[in-house]
């Protein structure tokens, strides 16, 4: 189901839980209204090309909301994978089939638009999703901006295919 402003005290819950940030504490949701911002700007996304992140359901219980997942268009440039789930459904291999699904979707509909994750290089479980579904690490380093922030950590991208300095310049800019 397409992620959407129905979905924010759900999403909330996900993005404030402080389990989901302990790689990366300073990101973590401190109000829904983040949460809320967050997800109207993936609505470009599906206005654009009819696809985006989606809010994630247990197939055998629909109305139990257990995450968000899929893919997003930013800026016109790249797919951008991405996936949080409720710690409690971490292992069970929920992250790894959504991004199979939303990399099916994206090469299908628009193959020409490289398909990228971010990562903080302290996730070695999210790199190991990321590989199984066939994405390559392609740049690590310090976020533009992070500089000498203790607290940030270093920032891994994977793409589907060798990027253009440009996009890649880009994507070390994004926050």
């Amino acid at each position: 189901m397409p992620l959407s402003a129905k979905h924010d005290a759900e999403a909330y819950k996900v993005y404030s839980d402080k389990r989901i940030w302990e790689h990366r504490p300073q990101a973590r949701h401190e109000s829904v209204k983040e949460t809320h911002q967050l997800i109207g700007r993936t609505q470009a996304s599906w206005a654009a090309k009819d696809l985006g992140p989606w809010g994630v359901y247990m197939r055998d219980q629909p109305s139990e909301f257990i995450g968000v997942g899929g893919i997003e268009l930013v800026d016109g440039r790249v797919w951008d994978l991405k996936y949080r789930f409720r710690p409690d459904k971490w292992g069970n291999g929920f992250a790894t089939e959504v991004s199979e699904a939303a990399l099916k979707a994206a090469k299908r509909m628009d193959p020409d638009t490289p398909i990228t994750a971010r990562i903080t290089t302290n996730h070695p479980a999210s790199a190991r999703v990321l590989e199984k579904v066939g994405l390559r690490p392609v740049w690590e380093g310090r976020r533009i901006g992070t500089g000498d922030d203790p607290s940030e950590p270093d920032v891994r991208i994977y793409a589907d295919r060798d990027l253009p300095e440009e996009i890649l310049e880009f994507l070390k800019a994004r926050p």
